[in-house]
């Protein structure tokens, strides 16, 4: 049987509808309920109480004028709502919302009337956002599309936000954040880019005009070609608002809009200007920040306010030097020489000035001034040797020998030689800095002890490094190298009476309130005493007054040191002749200066070729330091108390001795502990035979006694020192020996001048027509035997024979010296000097040989002079001496003896 049908219900429309309406209705709510859901997870990660806003940050100088600013993609000045006149922030009320202040976030007439228009046009057109919403959507969400979601997440934070802040502070807010042009993020920084003047000075039609920009930027900034007419039209419009809501009158709006508006965009102070100085300041502002437990992007979004110890005079000077292509070498076609300075204040180490480079092509990029690492050559002997000495003990006066020297060192044999292929023999300590001598230098860190000058290179902030604990050091064989800044602060430790600081941009960084994040202030470090710190000033004064420094002379105190590095000794570079890097480091009582000059990279091609310290970086130095003190008082290094001066023996750094020669007494400075106690022993008397130069054997007829330079450790190398010549002969006479077996001897002219070292020149004397010649002092008539003739006449240039211009039986010789001598006995009779002066007829320009003899001697030059005036104090008590002076010229060496003065020194 088939089953039974169900029976069918009969359809009724009204449940049927009902039913619809309540399936839908469940349906809608259950996706309303997962649309907030969703809107609600996917909210910004925000919280109220935290607005970031990126600010400008703002670099001063010294004498707190601005002189840059930093900013990420946001300029941003914020400022207090007080500050913002009331124009201005009723003319964005009036505009962007006019119920700000009856609302609570959201307005709802504000909303329906959006609604209404965006249905109309079937999509959004019209946002309906409150300056809360508005606060909200630039502060906390990065979304820029608008769609409904956002809208729904701007309503929930704006009424968050209501709840939290006063209307003033929102407000407030808002205008600090708010977009209106290219970078341009605030009513301050907005003031700046259109007006070129501060918010506060704003007046009505300009703050009409910044109102109306907020909708549209890019339509309605008055700088955008074009746009003149919609940013007046704008501007108008937000008037009418002000007067539609009361805020203005009908007549203040007609003025506003007729006033004539004036676009002047203030100039923007940016890197262009002092690029490598504000690198250095960012460079130095992150690592200060980071210390402090601050991240270092505030400098870019933190509003932060840098003081640094930037002279923009000074500044300005180096960056108009640097771009003079007349200040540099010529540079090799497809490659620049560049070069760094650094100026700083000695006293505070407070940079002044910086330049990294000749040409700034990269924002933080290679900044020479403060990152390269160069050799610094002779620069760094004041810094290892002659500072060091000095703290030791050693006086400018110490005497060292510069003869060639090789030292005993791993990996091989160390054999300095002097850049200019001198060597000078005994020289002081401040000779041998004068004329940076590098075997000396070498020899004074050997005598001090490498360690002793490492130790105390470091102390002034040179970054060496353990490898560089050799005798090298001394002329600047360093591992890697050091900067100009780093050389300019351990300069001015001298200048600072021996305490180091640590060099500095920054003074100060506060926040955008003025509150205090960073304080810089650098530990002082007492390097050596104020003493010893003047002695190497003193020292260095000389090398810029008649040393290798003479370019950097100002006519005011300077003391500096030059420095060259050379080319390193690889096969690349063999036999070429040229320079590594020049250095010029100098300093006044005021200021402190290094420049740096090379290729920043060294290959055959590209080298210095004939540029010296003392050249185009002492140059450039000279006109920026010159600059800076230009209209300055003159001063001059303050002398500490304890620096005395005394007259030293100038080949041994002692006390002078009875025999040392009056050009070889100086005057030195010293401090008590250092003055010598001990008189000076490298002079030594030695018999000679008058006639050939040579020690004499008791064979010889007559005897002199002549004074002469014994060094203290002798020297047998292949090149002599120059001082050699003032050395005793070593050869016995000759002439005298008692051979000859009773040969037939010959009369013969020769002559004795010490210089020959005892060896026998045949004289030149003058014929007819002739002039010149050996001085008759120096030539002796002597017997020899024909084996013992010399065939060669004297080869000393001031010797030679000229032909005589004069005529027959005119006298053209140097007339007689007036002759006037005393006795001095001072104090101590067994001390004992003879003051000679002479007076010359026709006042001609003369040499002059002081000749002495004692009892039946003949005549022996004391010493060739160019003064009218000499002092022998080389008498003795109880003996009678008689002196004359010889007029000599370069064409004519035989001039007329003076009248003789005879000296009685008496007995004790």
């Amino acid at each position: 049987m088939a089953p039974e049908k169900k029976r069918r219900r009969k359809l009724n429309i009204f449940r049927a509808a009902l039913l619809t309406l309540v399936v839908l209705g469940v349906i809608l709510v259950g996706a309303g309920a997962g649309f907030a859901i969703g809107i609600i997870r996917s909210m910004p990660d925000w919280r109220p109480d935290n607005f970031k806003l990126d600010m400008t940050t703002f670099v001063y100088d010294k004498n707190n004028q601005l002189v840059d600013e930093l900013h990420g993609e946001q300029n941003r000045v914020v400022v207090p709502l007080d500050k913002i006149p009331l124009n201005l922030q009723n003319a964005v009320i009036a505009t962007e919302d006019a119920r700000f202040y009856q609302h609570h976030g959201i307005d709802i007439r504000g909303i329906l009337r959006a609604a209404y228009i965006n249905l109309r046009h079937g999509s959004i057109q019209e946002g309906a956002s409150t300056l809360t919403q508005q606060l909200a959507r630039n502060a906390f969400i990065d979304n820029p599309q608008r769609t409904f979601k956002r809208k729904i997440q701007e309503a929930l934070m704006a009424i968050q936000l209501e709840r939290m802040y006063t209307k003033k502070e929102i407000l407030e807010k808002y205008l600090n954040i708010v977009y209106l042009g290219p970078g341009t993020y605030g009513m301050e920084a907005a003031a700046q880019y259109y007006f070129g003047t501060d918010v506060q000075n704003l007046d009505l039609a300009q703050s009409a005009v910044l109102a109306g920009i907020i909708q549209n930027p890019g339509r309605y900034s008055p700088f955008i070609k074009g746009n003149e007419q919609a940013t007046k039209e704008r501007q108008a419009a937000v008037l009418d608002n002000m007067v539609k809501y009361g805020y203005i009158t009908p007549e203040q709006a007609s003025q506003a809009k007729a006033e004539k508006l004036n676009f002047n965009q203030a100039k923007k102070t940016t890197t262009a200007k002092y690029p490598y100085y504000i690198d250095a300041v960012v460079e130095e502002a992150s690592q200060l920040l980071e210390n402090k437990g601050i991240e270092a992007a505030e400098l870019y979004r933190g509003g932060l306010k840098i003081y640094t110890a930037l002279d923009s005079g000074i500044q300005a000077e180096m960056e108009k030097v640097y771009q003079d292509k007349n200040n540099f070498p010529a540079s090799a076609p497809d490659r620049q020489i560049e070069s760094a300075m650094v100026v700083l204040d000695p006293h505070t180490g407070e940079v002044r000035g910086l330049v990294g480079g000749r040409d700034y092509t990269t924002r933080r990029g290679f900044n020479r001034a403060i990152q390269a690492e160069r050799q610094p050559g002779s620069t760094i002997k004041p810094l290892v040797v002659y500072g060091p000495a000095l703290e030791k003990g050693y006086p400018p006066a110490f005497v060292i020998d510069d003869v060639p020297t090789t030292f005993p060192s791993t990996p091989k044999p160390f054999s300095p030689r002097n850049y200019d292929g001198r060597y000078r023999g005994l020289i002081s300590m401040r000779e041998a800095l004068r004329w940076s001598v590098n075997v000396a230098a070498v020899k004074m860190l050997s005598t001090i002890g490498v360690d002793a000058g490492f130790d105390f290179g470091q102390r002034l902030g040179l970054p060496l490094k353990p490898e560089d604990r050799n005798l090298a050091l001394a002329l600047g064989g360093l591992t890697t190298g050091v900067s100009p800044l780093e050389m300019a602060a351990a300069y001015g430790t001298f200048a600072n009476q021996g305490i180091y600081t640590p060099p500095h941009l920054i003074n100060r960084i506060t926040d955008h309130n003025g509150r205090d994040l960073v304080v810089v202030n650098p530990p002082k470090k007492a390097v050596m005493s104020e003493q010893s710190a003047y002695l190497m000033t003193d020292m260095l004064e000389t090398v810029v007054a008649s040393g290798t420094g003479t370019r950097a002379q100002l006519g005011r105190p300077v003391a500096g040191k030059t420095g060259t590095t050379s080319l390193p000794e690889t096969p690349e570079f063999k036999n070429l002749n040229g320079e590594k890097d020049a250095w010029f480091v100098g300093y006044t009582p005021e200021l402190v200066g290094a420049v740096w000059m090379g290729y920043d990279q060294t290959d055959a091609r590209h080298y210095l070729k004939s540029v010296a310290g003392g050249g185009y970086p002492a140059l450039i130095w000279k006109k920026v330091i010159g600059a800076a003190l230009k209209d300055k008082p003159v001063q001059d290094f303050p002398r500490p108390a304890g620096i005395i001066y005394a007259d030293v023996d100038a080949k041994s750094g002692l006390l002078p001795s009875d025999l040392t020669p009056k050009e070889f007494i100086v005057k030195e400075i010293f401090t008590q502990s250092m003055l010598p106690k001990k008189v000076s022993d490298v002079w030594v008397q030695v018999q000679i035979d008058p006639t050939t130069g040579m020690l004499a054997t008791p064979n010889c007829p007559n005897v002199t006694t002549g004074v002469f330079l014994k060094r203290p450790d002798g020297y047998n190398g292949p090149v002599k020192p120059e001082d050699a010549y003032l050395e005793a002969p070593t050869e016995y006479c000759t002439l005298h020996s008692g051979g000859g077996n009773g040969a037939k001897q010959e009369l013969v002219s020769i002559c004795t001048d010490p210089r020959h070292g005892g060896a026998l020149f045949l004289a030149n004397v003058p014929g007819p027509g002739q002039s010149g010649g050996c001085p008759p002092q120096y030539v002796k008539q002597v017997q020899l035997p024909p084996g013992q003739v010399p065939t060669k006449h004297c080869d000393l240039p001031d010797h030679q024979l000229v032909q005589s211009t004069s005529k027959p039986g005119q006298n053209t010789g140097p007339p007689a010296p007036d002759l006037n001598g005393q006795l001095e006995v001072g104090p101590n009779v067994s001390q004992p000097r003879v003051i000679l002066s002479w007076d010359v007829a026709d006042g001609g320009s003369y040499v002059f040989s002081v000749e002495r003899r004692t009892g039946g001697s003949g005549y022996r030059s004391l010493a060739i002079v160019k003064d009218t005036s000499y002092t022998d104090t080389g008498v003795k008590p109880g003996l009678t001496y008689q002196y004359r002076v010889i007029a000599l010229t370069g064409e004519d060496r035989s001039g007329t003896p003076s009248n003789e003065v005879t000296i009685a020194v008496p007995k004790k």
